[in-house]
């Protein structure tokens, strides 16, 4: 799998390090030569300079062959214009993008971003995992209400656990955009990706599925979600 990563910064370089060590392909963009110098002498050349809104870049890139796109920076405008010229100008699959402040999260809806993970909502939900008895926690209503992005902790003891998703009789029109490590490193998992137990799924999911999506996952079935 091929994935490219717009920003060398903390969050890019952690995902970075993760698909590495997947065995995934990885590219990553950053403006700061020095970020790109500094991520060469850690992961190796997976990092070059460029700016990921000039579509000229991504093309250079080689972002049309790319199975993930991911924005990380800290800039929503930044990450909002590279997630665009990857949907709709090179047609990526998978597009994912990080949006720091969440009155920007409707640009990012009808911009057609695939997966929408806010940093502020992301804490709060693994806090209100750890704090309450609760697998299930949502992170933000999608798509006029009929959908939502939720984050579930898979339990240790859970029958998904060891499967592949791909052997899981996942619900209808369920993405699942992202996956914490129990160590805490945050990946683009595929279908022959492997479960394991205190991962954390992150995943959009209409209404009407979300208690077989957390059954499928972790076991149990649940009539709401933890606000």
């Amino acid at each position: 799998m091929y994935v490219m990563i717009v920003g060398c910064g903390a969050l890019g370089t952690r995902i970075a390090y993760s698909q590495v060590h997947a065995g995934n392909e990885v590219l990553m963009l950053d403006t700061d030569e020095s970020r790109v110098s500094m991520i060469h002498k850690s992961l190796g050349n997976v990092a070059i300079p460029g700016d990921a809104t000039e579509e000229f870049t991504l093309y250079n890139a080689g972002v049309d062959r790319c199975d993930a796109f991911i924005a990380t920076t800290g800039d929503d405008a930044v990450n909002l214009a590279s997630c665009q010229l990857a949907k709709f100008t090179f047609e990526v699959k998978t597009v994912v993008s990080i949006v720091n402040d969440s009155t920007d999260t409707n640009l990012f809806l009808a911009a057609g971003v695939d997966s929408i993970v806010s940093r502020t909502d992301v804490v709060l939900a693994n806090l209100a995992g750890t704090l309450l008895d609760h697998p299930m926690v949502e992170l933000m209503t999608l798509n006029d209400r009929n959908e939502k992005l939720v984050s579930m902790r898979i339990p240790a003891t859970a029958r998904s656990v060891g499967n592949r998703f791909r052997d899981l009789a996942l619900p209808y029109g369920i993405i699942i955009a992202l996956i914490v490590s129990s160590v805490g490193s945050p990946f683009v998992p595929n279908e022959d990706t492997v479960i394991l137990g205190g991962e954390e799924v992150i995943a959009s999911c209409p209404l009407e599925a979300l208690d077989e999506l957390a059954y499928v996952l972790t076991g149990q079935r649940f009539s709401s979600i933890v606000t």
